[in-house]
């Protein structure tokens, strides 16, 4: 067992040195080293959220076992890296992932969409900002050809090149513990963690979009050499240490800055400081419990039936996930997994957690982010609207109406490009009158249209021009004004996009009484009257092209010469099952799938990835899937050996 984590440690450094420096430094906050000060945003935060504490202190927490297999992980890493890695280094690894894919900027936004305006808009952008997209479904073998459960899913982030998610397969051949496990796994993290297939039972994941973080107003005032801090009961003591960044400003040349780590007794403190006009910290479940749930690893592995994965996700912190799973003895279940706090009225922690997290049972079981059932209200507050849950089950309906189902006919679901969220912005068309004759032709023509966006489809260029003059028409209200822009820097910008939120709340808008004090018809007319007069746009995909986003890249800097990925047109939008988010809704695409996998419990699996397996770019294997994962594919995977 412990070779094999070895063994893996070995085989991704060999292929991914480079990224595994840049998600070391990400994790350890020394990215402004080598990338300058574009990067100094982002290690500032990652001091001050304590990353590197978090993970001392989770991997002391795990059990020897799981503490050996890491070390063993790290051991081959350190057979091949030039700069080693510490024993806690794949944990924190694991926390940066997740820093900033949680709840916490939401709130830091509607905190400052209420001082902005007020509250009374709120309820309009009560859906999922940021991430999004991600779907997982379970069918049992009532429903498909071979009588044993498929699986199927995508997770969505920020594309990146080389990708998140490693195609991993992990054989161990010990008679006293043996496994056999194809799955996805984070690039510097041993095993497989969220999505995995172990020959006789297979799980995956999507985000549960849980309220399980609390951000919290700070009044912070230095008193001599120390900060105190206003609490529930008078003045409280801040533990506070100075750490040293170095920022790289030339050629073998760096500047050294401060940065002033605070920690309240709420959580460390991740904006603003002593004597600011706005200081937030931060609380997370990790946090409280010293601990990531990384001692799930193992279990997983070891895997056999529906109810050992469930077990193992019994040691899961976070991000709160919707777990499906499905074994070949007729076991499937959704679950919602991990770890959120019991608050008394005045939002403080109990220490305790929320138990009895929903569970559901069924033939056919799907999860989009989505409030799945009123259990959820104990989960969280907003949740992904439920177009996409939606369009999934009633796809999964049609193919068992024809037929039993099939791992190609699952999978093909995932690369719906239906537009289902545009519902609403049609038939507030449908319903305008008195419009120019080019504009009731336009009018016409997209009431006619297939809704789908696809790559070719000059209609869905069309919709989305549209439905881009609409947004700037509310985004114009004067109500909103002073709304957009991040006042925390660019690193929350993608949080504080106006024009995003108004898009992705679009529906619900729509559907209000005087939205931020305008008339939605008369934006709509005035929408369509505007594309109307232009000129006719070309297809879809001509703009709508995907951007594996380098680590250079995603900090405003161009690649380096030979490393840029293929670009290539893409279908799909926000809110079709094929959830591929542009930048403005209209440009590069840089949010989607990072993954699409189908786990068939009869043997036929099916996978694909952004670009490909490997993370080289002089390797044949560097994009070789690129193409089929744009089209909505998949391509065979082995199928791991039964276990006994």
């Amino acid at each position: 067992m412990l070779e094999v984590a070895r063994e893996q440690g070995i085989a991704i450094a060999q292929d991914r040195a480079w990224q595994l420096e840049v998600e070391r430094r990400r994790a350890e906050g020394t990215c402004a080293e080598i990338f300058g000060e574009t990067a100094l945003e982002w290690d500032v935060l990652a001091r001050r959220a304590l990353v590197v504490d978090l993970a001392r202190r989770a991997y002391a927490a795990l059990t020897p076992e799981s503490r050996a297999f890491v070390d063993a992980y790290v051991d081959g890493l350190n057979e091949v890296l030039e700069r080693p890695w510490r024993p806690w280094t794949p944990l924190a690894v694991f926390a940066v992932q997740h820093l900033l894919f949680s709840g916490f900027p939401s709130q830091l936004w509607r905190r400052h969409l209420a001082a902005t305006t007020g509250e009374e808009w709120l309820p309009l952008f009560r859906v999922e900002g940021l991430p999004g997209g991600s779907n997982a479904l379970v069918v049992d073998g009532s429903l498909t050809a071979s009588g044993l459960p498929i699986l199927a899913g995508d997770p969505h982030r920020v594309i990146e090149a080389p990708g998140c998610y490693a195609q991993v397969r992990l054989v161990c051949t010990d008679p006293a513990d043996p496994f056999d496990v194809a799955g996805l796994t984070f690039v510097g993290v041993p095993g497989v963690q969220h999505f995995g297939h172990a020959g006789d039972v297979a799980w995956g994941i999507t985000n549960a979009v849980a309220d399980d973080e609390d951000v919290y107003a700070e009044e912070l005032v230095r008193h001599g050499d120390a900060v105190i801090a206003r609490g529930a009961g008078g003045w409280e003591p801040v533990a506070r240490r100075v750490e040293l960044v170095r920022v790289r400003v030339g050629e073998d040349r760096y500047d050294v800055r401060e940065v002033e780590v605070l920690v309240t007794d709420r959580g460390p403190v991740v904006l603003g400081g002593p004597d600011q006009p706005e200081t937030h910290s931060l609380r997370t479940p990790s946090y409280a419990l010293g601990s990531l749930g990384l001692d799930a690893i193992l279990p997983l592995l070891r895997a056999r039936r529906t109810a050992d994965v469930t077990a193992a996700f019994g040691h899961w912190v976070g991000p709160v996930d919707n777990l499906v799973v499905g074994d070949r003895y007729g076991a499937t279940e959704h679950r919602v997994v991990g770890r959120i706090p019991v608050r008394d009225e005045e939002r403080r922690w109990t220490g305790e957690w929320v138990g009895e997290l929903p569970r559901r049972t069924g033939p056919v079981l799907v999860t989009a982010n989505d409030r799945a059932t009123a259990e959820f209200d104990r989960v969280g507050l907003d949740f992904a609207p439920p177009h996409r849950a939606r369009r999934i089950r009633g796809l999964l309906d049609e193919l068992v109406a024809a037929g039993p189902l099939t791992p190609e006919a699952v999978a093909a679901v995932l690369a719906d490009d239906r537009q289902t969220a545009g519902t609403a912005l049609l038939d507030t068309l449908g319903s305008l009158v008195d419009l120019t004759v080019p504009a009731a032709g336009l009018r016409d023509r997209l009431l006619g249209w297939d809704r789908r966006m696809a790559a070719d489809s000059v209609d869905a260029a069309l919709f989305v021009a549209v439905r881009a003059a609409v947004v700037e028409g509310l985004f114009d209200a004067p109500a909103l004004r002073g709304v957009d822009g991040s006042p925390y820097g660019e690193l929350f910008g993608p949080w504080f996009d106006l024009r995003a939120r108004i898009r992705l709340c679009l529906p619900a808008i729509l559907a209000a009484d005087k939205p931020f004090g305008v008339d939605v018809l008369q934006v709509v007319a005035t929408a369509v009257e505007e594309v109307a007069a232009g000129p006719e746009p070309a297809p879809w995909g001509s703009g709508h092209v995907v951007v594996p986003l380098t680590p250079h890249q995603q900090l405003g800097l161009p690649a380096p010469a030979g490393s840029a990925p293929p670009y290539v047109a893409v279908a799909g939008d926000d809110d079709c099952v094929l959830a591929t988010r542009a930048l403005g809704g209209t440009g590069a695409c840089v949010h989607g799938p990072v993954a699409r996998w189908v786990w068939d419990l009869a043997g036929d699996s099916r996978w694909v990835v952004p670009l490909g397996a490997s993370g080289d770019p002089a390797s044949p294997h560097h994009h070789d899937q690129q193409a089929v994962w744009a089209a909505g594919g998949s391509l065979p995977l082995e199928h791991p050996a039964e276990q006994p």
